[in-house]
C-alpha cells in the first residue's frame, strides 16, 4: 500500500485525483451502475434491487455498496460509505465523520459490502465493531430499529469458510442458525452459482428484526 501511495503522489494533481477516485469506487459494486444511470432518461435496475426497492419501508439506508445507485429509486434514502469520494459527489454520509446512526433505520440495504470480506461469520460482521476490509466499522445491526428489515447480498468468495468441507449452501445454513439465535427471522433466501451475479453477489438474504429487539 505504501508503494502504491508513493507512486500516486508522484502524479500531477488531476491524474492523482482520477486514480484516487478509481481506487475509491473499485470496491463499491453499484457505483458504476449509478454513474451509467445518471446519463439515462430511463433508469436501469436489476431484479434483486427492484425487489429491495419494492419491499423496503420507512427510513431507508444503504451501506458500503455504492449506494447512490438507489437514489434514483428510493427517496429519501441515507447513503453511508466509509470515506469521502475524492471527486465531489453530494448526497453521501461518511463513517469517518463519526455520525451516530443507532436506531435510525427501518430498512438497511447492503450490496456486496467489502466490509464483509474475510469475516468468519455474518453475526460478527453485523454486530461486532472493529477493523474491516473497508476500514473501521461499528455495530451495523444497531442502526436498524425494532421490526426493521435487512437486505444483504454478497458473493460467497467474500466470506471466509472451509470450502473443502462446506458448500456455500451449508455455510449459509450455519450462519442463518446463528442469526436466528439473535432473533433475526429469515424472510427471503436465494443462493446461485458465484458467477451468476458478480455485482450484487450470488447469496441474497432478507432478514427481519424482532419487535423489541
Amino acid at each position: 500500500m505504501e508503494i502504491v501511495s508513493n507512486s500516486i503522489s508522484l502524479l500531477n494533481p488531476s491524474v492523482r485525483k482520477t486514480v484516487a477516485y478509481k481506487m475509491w469506487k473499485q470496491s463499491l459494486y453499484k457505483w458504476d451502475e449509478y454513474v451509467l444511470n445518471r446519463h439515462q432518461s430511463i433508469k436501469k435496475i436489476d431484479p434483486w434491487c427492484q425487489y429491495i426497492v419494492d419491499n423496503c419501508h420507512g427510513n431507508v439506508a444503504v451501506y458500503n455498496s455504492g449506494g447512490m445507485f438507489f437514489t434514483d429509486f428510493v427517496n429519501p434514502i441515507t447513503v453511508i460509505e466509509h470515506v469521502p469520494c475524492p471527486i465531489l459527489v453530494p448526497g453521501m454520509c461518511y463513517l469517518n465523520n463519526n455520525v451516530d446512526h443507532t436506531n435510525q433505520f427501518d430498512s438497511l440495504i447492503m450490496i456486496n459490502p467489502i466490509a464483509l470480506k474475510y469475516h468468519h461469520s455474518l453475526v460478527e460482521f453485523l454486530t461486532v465493531p472493529g477493523v474491516s476490509r473497508a476500514g473501521n466499522k461499528p455495530n451495523i445491526l444497531s442502526w436498524v430499529r425494532n421490526s426493521g428489515t435487512v437486505f444483504l447480498s454478497f458473493s460467497d468468495w467474500h466470506v471466509f469458510f472451509d470450502r473443502l468441507q462446506f458448500t456455500p449452501e451449508q455455510f449459509v445454513a450455519e450462519q442463518l442458525t446463528a442469526l436466528e439465535e439473535l432473533g433475526l427471522k429469515l424472510i427471503y433466501k436465494q443462493i446461485d452459482p458465484v458467477i451468476k451475479d458478480t455485482v450484487n453477489g450470488n447469496i441474497k438474504l432478507v432478514l427481519k428484526l424482532p419487535v423489541g429487539s
